[in-house]
């Protein structure tokens, strides 16, 4: 009789084990996921805040106002990169083995990026790049990766636009020694020669703080334009320190050319009035929206987050996760070939224009979408769109004027 209780308690036990697995993986399918690599930590932390503004606001929109992907909620898993190639590479992997997401977004480091990209490639895992700028990142051609964000190729031939049509002369590059910050040179370099611009190169460490030697250097070329290729808080060092000596702004602008160090948090703090004149390098102002989305986001943001739409990154992620699920849906499944296969036919509004991605292999062109670009300037603490000319809220102050 004990012996039948024993059994009978075995088998109960074992019934309400196999209850709870089977009520695990009905949660599982309940939801899509998907992936998101950034940095949260580390010294672009302030990208992994924006990051997850964009994230909330896009899944509420996704979620509330579409009605979510193939019936069911999209979650996301967000795993940080910390800015650095083998945690980025280790944490895409994660996504892919542990999570089980159906496709990852984002990124803002081009190092990182080109890491990801390599694993994405041996899994067959779609990526779509928010905001990692080297050609290298499409131009090799992987079926899996795409970018719906600024290459660049893109972003120098805008800045070469802008710096004929004010007439600077004179020309210095400061670049830091990284995959971004070479690669942006070397386009620079070209697209300057091309216009018959004089111009010097500067290579620096990614990981300095002092530029006076630099600077000393910049000084003596005499520029009317320096092109900042510096990424993190280095570039608010450089904006300093080029006061400090009197090169900027009363004898040459600087340009940043990443553009988030420019409106992180701790800019104004660390640059003190060496920020006034400034310029930098954007895709978003809160006074030019190009699309009725655009307009929905900044007042999603104002309304939840009780500030300003001032870093351009929160609206790069939630226009990549609106990207992300639009090709789930189309795709009619979660299938890696057929969400792929969506993509590449791609045609939806977001915040700053109307997606549709290149498709000839050979070039960075491939599976990229490059948005319309901003140059903006600092004036009296006040953000101004100085270029493109249709979309301009105020004109080009320099030094001298």
């Amino acid at each position: 009789m004990l012996k039948r209780e024993h059994f009978l308690n075995f088998y109960i036990v074992i019934a309400i084990l196999m209850f709870f697995m089977f009520s695990m993986i009905v949660t599982a399918e309940e939801t899509v996921k998907i992936g998101v690599v950034g940095p949260r930590t580390g010294a672009a932390a302030a990208t992994g805040k924006s990051f997850e503004e964009g994230i909330e606001l896009a899944l509420d929109y996704i979620n509330n106002v579409k009605g979510g992907v193939l019936g069911k909620k999209v979650e996301v898993v967000f795993e940080d990169t910390a800015g650095v190639p083998e945690k980025a590479a280790s944490g895409i992997e994660k996504l892919i083995t542990r999570d089980k997401v159906s496709i990852v977004v984002g990124e803002s480091h081009s190092s990182c990026a080109l890491a990801e990209i390599e694993v994405v490639n041996r899994y067959e895992v779609p990526f779509i790049i928010a905001e990692a700028w080297v050609d290298e990142i499409t131009s090799k051609g992987y079926k899996w990766v795409f970018r719906a964000g600024p290459c660049n190729s893109g972003v120098v031939d805008n800045i070469i636009q802008w710096i004929k049509a004010e007439g600077f002369n004179k020309v210095v590059i400061v670049a830091e020694n990284t995959d971004w910050g070479l690669g942006i040179k070397k386009l620079s370099e070209e697209g300057l020669k091309q216009k018959g611009i004089a111009f010097e190169s500067i290579i620096t460490d990614v990981e300095n703080q002092e530029y006076y030697t630099e600077l000393t250097k910049i000084k003596a070329y005499n520029p009317d334009l320096v092109l900042a290729f510096i990424y993190g808080f280095g570039v608010h060092y450089f904006i300093a320190q080029a006061n400090e000596i009197g090169l900027s702004p009363g004898e040459a602008l600087i340009l940043e050319g990443a553009g988030p160090p420019s409106l992180w948090p701790q800019f104004w703090e660390n640059v003190g009035e060496a920020g006034e004149l400034e310029c930098f390098v954007s895709a978003m102002h809160q006074e030019v929206e190009l699309t009725e989305l655009a307009k929905t986001f900044r007042e999603e943001y104002v309304k939840k987050f009780k500030k300003a739409t001032t870093d351009y990154k929160s609206r790069s992620i939630y226009n990549v996760l609106l990207i992300a699920a639009d090709a789930i849906e189309r795709a009619g499944s979660t299938d890696n070939e057929a969400i792929v296969t969506a993509l590449e036919k791609t045609e939806l509004e977001i915040t700053n224009g109307v997606v549709k991605f290149g498709l000839e292999l050979g070039s960075f062109k491939y599976h990229q979408w490059q948005p319309p670009m901003l140059i903006v300037q600092w004036q009296n603490h006040e953000q101004q769109v100085v270029f493109p000319k249709e979309a301009a809220t105020g004109e080009l102050k320099k030094g001298n004027n």
